[in-house]
């Protein structure tokens, strides 16, 4: 998942994804938000990775991305959106168990921060005792994101997580 102050040179990010992978492109109202748009989603096509755009419903549909995800606060937008692309993928962002009830028609759902993050957006830390009852509160996969790096990703083993998501520790891995 991209983030312009931690991920600026996204396309390279996106070259250091595996196959398989999926790329969530934020670009927090960027100027040149359609052209990066539009060069990460060929590069995805050609590298065999998902691409989402985050946030923004016309951008994703502009430049044909696999689907959407959502910030937290707008997570009730789901059954509209999936009423409206059937085959879009659309994730959400959970930084709370309260907010789980608005999780309706969503593919999966990335909960952050789970482990202590250096993320100027990191609120409330969830813990893995968090992370383990959302999972179980939860009908669709949950990915871990906040701290997650190669001292940390361990603790995830056995606790039920889909995956895992990043923003610097994926670029700087």
């Amino acid at each position: 998942m991209s983030d312009p102050e931690r991920t600026p040179d996204v396309l390279r990010a996106v070259a250091r994804l595996p196959e398989g992978a999926t790329f969530i492109y934020r670009h927090f109202g960027a100027d040149n938000a359609f052209e990066m748009a539009s060069a990460l989603r060929q590069v995805c096509f050609v590298r065999g990775i998902q691409f989402l755009i985050g946030q923004d419903e016309a951008l994703a549909r502009r430049v044909g991305a696999d689907g959407l995800h959502l910030p937290e606060r707008d997570l009730a937008k789901g059954s509209v959106l999936r009423q409206r692309y059937p085959d879009w993928v659309l994730s959400g962002a959970v930084h709370h168990r309260r907010n789980l009830e608005n999780i309706h028609d969503l593919d999966g759902i990335i909960v952050s921060p789970v482990f202590e993050s250096a993320s100027a957006s990191a609120g409330e830390l969830i813990g893995i005792m968090g992370l383990q009852k959302i999972i179980q509160s939860t009908p669709c996969p949950v990915f871990a994101l906040g701290g997650v790096n190669a001292q940390t990703v361990g603790s995830l083993i056995g606790v039920g997580v889909a995956g895992i998501a990043g923003v610097s520790g994926m670029y700087h891995a």
